[in-house]
């Protein structure tokens, strides 16, 4: 199921899709708030956002093997398609993706045209210092860093953890932070306030973290 046909480009250690929907979901998202993602990589976490929002079936873009059974009904598996089937709404892009390797950003853009949800989404090449907050109401912060388990030197990880963190007390008082990680202590040099740590998750053959805050102050 993790499967959605549109992501085609992808990074190392990428994100699942049905993860990054879990995750937002646990993080309280709705489909009505914006969502940035300082460390987007191939963008998953701003598309689900955005496929979310827009009402867009996941698997909308792929086949699946039960459609090669001899008891297939096609017929009815298209009317199922198109009573899930949503429009994309205009306005500006609510959903915010940034990463400092431009090729990771290229990627983001090509997957969010694939997904049909470019219009919602906004992709830009700047460090996770750099990230600002959109216009408009505060939302969620939601990060998948490096965790020093399949890519990155761990003991270099931490001056970006606690940058990031910085970054959010600076300039996103009011938004909400997600951040999964492997790596508890890296967590905690973010200096965020977190809430109490949850169950692990299994993921890619080691354990995470989904680390919550909420709204900023």
């Amino acid at each position: 199921l993790h499967k959605r046909g549109h992501k085609q480009a992808v990074g190392k250690a990428p994100l699942r899709e049905t993860m990054a929907a879990a995750f937002l979901r646990q993080c309280g998202y709705d489909g009505r708030e914006p969502v940035v993602d300082p460390m987007c990589g191939s963008g998953t976490i701003p598309i689900e956002a955005a496929e979310i929002a827009a009402g867009l079936a996941p698997g909308r873009t792929r086949e699946f093997a039960f459609q090669s059974f001899a008891s297939f009904d096609a017929e009815t598996w298209e009317d199922m398609r198109a009573v899930s089937g949503a429009s994309v709404p205009g306005g500006s892009p609510r959903f915010f993706g940034s990463d400092r390797d431009a090729g990771a950003i290229r990627m983001s853009v090509a997957n969010a045209e694939r997904a049909g949800v470019a219009a919602l989404c906004s992709f830009a090449c700047h460090g996770a210092g750099e990230v600002t907050p959109p216009e408009g109401p505060p939302g969620l912060v939601l990060v998948n860093p490096p965790y020093g388990g399949r890519i990155g030197n761990k003991k270099l990880l931490y001056p970006l953890y606690a940058t990031l963190g910085q970054t959010m007390k600076e300039r996103f008082r009011g938004w909400r932070v997600g951040l999964v990680t492997s790596e508890p202590a890296l967590a905690r040099a973010t200096g965020l306030p977190w809430k109490p740590q949850g169950p692990p998750i299994a993921h890619g053959g080691m354990k995470v973290w989904l680390w919550q805050t909420d709204k900023l102050r």
